[in-house]
């Protein structure tokens, strides 16, 4: 926060970069170093990007910051700048490099402010897209469900009646582990992981009947299901271990990141227009070729992070849901994995 010291002069200065600006055409040379020149428009611009703290360094008044900061920073700089022109170092390639990442960037910075300027996103795109994809904003209901599939109606009672005891989970597990039908789940006490009303589950493949959820809803958060389900040729017991509710998100929710997906969009789009027209008029001359005769093993071998590297660093990743899953102990789950969706829920 600027003092109430520094204020006044930084306003000054303000007032002072305005009114050179205005200026800018007939704005007089203030500084000649060599061949290069620097004008009040010129010094009005650097001191209006200097922040308030750094001015109160060069003086108390709005004059004397000024006249300081030209003589200790903008001279200096010119001067090393001419010298540097003497020894010809703006020819070594790593000037011309940096150079290049400059106008680059600077290039860059020009095209998004016009493609945002000229073709804005207007609350008409914003709201086509949120009701092209409102299934990415609302969430059903889902319930946190595990099941042991048995081959009859005696055995599956069994499990529900020895899961009711003291050590329930330590039975329902062995039960799971001996019993359960379902090798897939068998070995995680049968987690099926949250289900939703159309028997979808965010373990990708893993697909269930809907008579799981419908059974499920009608108890409450860790309540095992009473009766055993009947599905096909199969009796299912069911624990009911946790819920998240529906939630549905709005436009007016949503708009911020809408908006900076689709400006991300609208910006990739006009890069890539640019591009191509830029590829068209000026390049001339390539020979791919001849980058057989480049050493490739100059840059080194590139660094690869396996799942073991990301757990040993503690990296976790997010679900939809808001949980979130640890990197695996091996790398062979990684693929099997929800992954986020833009924009984020």
């Amino acid at each position: 926060m600027q003092s109430k010291r520094t204020a006044p002069f930084v306003f000054a200065l303000a007032c002072f970069a305005a009114t050179t600006a205005l200026a800018a055409d007939q704005s007089p040379v203030v500084i000649t170093v060599g061949s290069a020149t620097m004008t009040a428009a010129d010094v009005s611009r650097r001191l209006a990007a200097l922040p308030a703290y750094q001015a109160a360094r060069y003086g108390s008044t709005p004059e004397e910051i000024k006249k300081r900061f030209v003589d200790e920073v903008l001279v200096p700089e010119m001067l090393y700048g001419e010298e540097g022109l003497k020894k010809k170092l703006d020819q070594s390639p790593e000037l011309k490099d940096k150079t290049r990442q400059a106008l680059r960037e600077a290039i860059d910075r020009n095209l998004r402010e016009e493609t945002l300027q000229k073709q804005p996103i207007t609350q008409d795109e914003l709201k086509k897209y949120f009701d092209e994809n409102k299934a990415r904003f609302e969430t059903p209901k889902r319930i946190r469900v595990w099941r042991i599939q048995v081959a009859d109606e005696a055995t599956a009672k069994d499990i529900i009646a020895k899961a009711k005891g003291t050590d329930g989970i330590k039975q329902w597990s062995e039960a799971a582990r001996e019993k359960s039908l379902d090798k897939a789940t068998s070995q995680r006490s049968g987690d099926l992981g949250f289900v939703r009303a159309d028997g979808s589950t965010d373990v990708p493949r893993v697909q269930v009947d809907p008579s799981v959820f419908a059974a499920a809803e009608k108890v409450g958060d860790g309540t095992l299901v009473a009766q055993p389900l009947h599905e096909g040729d199969r009796w299912s017991v069911l624990w009911r271990r946790g819920s998240i509710e529906a939630s549905k998100r709005t436009l007016e929710d949503e708009g911020a990141s809408i908006r900076q997906m689709l400006e991300r969009r609208r910006i990739d789009a006009a890069r890539q227009e640019l591009m191509t027209r830029l590829r068209k008029d000026a390049v001339t001359d390539f020979h791919p070729e001849l980058l057989s005769n480049i050493d490739a093993s100059a840059f080194g071998s590139p660094r690869r992070e396996n799942s073991r590297e990301l757990r040993d660093a503690g990296v976790r990743r997010f679900r939809r849901d808001g949980g979130s899953i640890k990197a695996p102990k091996t790398g062979a789950a990684d693929k099997d994995q929800p992954e986020t969706e833009e924009p984020p829920q």
